[in-house]
């Protein structure tokens, strides 16, 4: 049992590759933005400082259900925050470190949004 617990760990750990846009912060501010981006077919990242588990799939289960969009194209990741992000002429990467282990995780991304929720 201890060797699926930190391959959940590790799984949970892991941003994706590429997205369309990155979210730091994931409150009531956010919501319209990320549904839209949702509605439009775009690749969402979500990153909280928490580490609640059931917070976040509550409120990804929220942001599906209202944008009509499939699962796939959100990813929630918990107990990390983003450190760094750049490009020329407008975002195209953003750096998130997983708090605990302090890994970090390059993530491809066209836009970039911080949403000061204490999210």
């Amino acid at each position: 049992m201890g060797r699926m617990r930190a391959w959940r760990r590790n799984v949970a750990e892991r941003a994706p590759d590429s997205v369309d846009l990155v979210a730091a912060g994931g409150g009531s501010g956010s919501r319209a933005v990320i549904v839209e981006a949702l509605r439009s077919g775009r690749r969402v990242l979500i990153v909280l400082k928490h580490a609640d588990a059931r917070l976040a799939g509550r409120l990804r289960r929220s942001l599906v259900a209202i944008a009509g969009a499939g699962g796939g194209q959100l990813r929630i990741v918990t107990n990390a925050e983003v450190v760094c992000a750049d490009g020329v002429g407008g975002v195209e990467a953003v750096i998130v470190r997983h708090t605990p282990t302090g890994r970090l995780s390059a993530v491809n991304a066209s836009a970039f949004l911080v949403f000061d929720d204490g999210s």
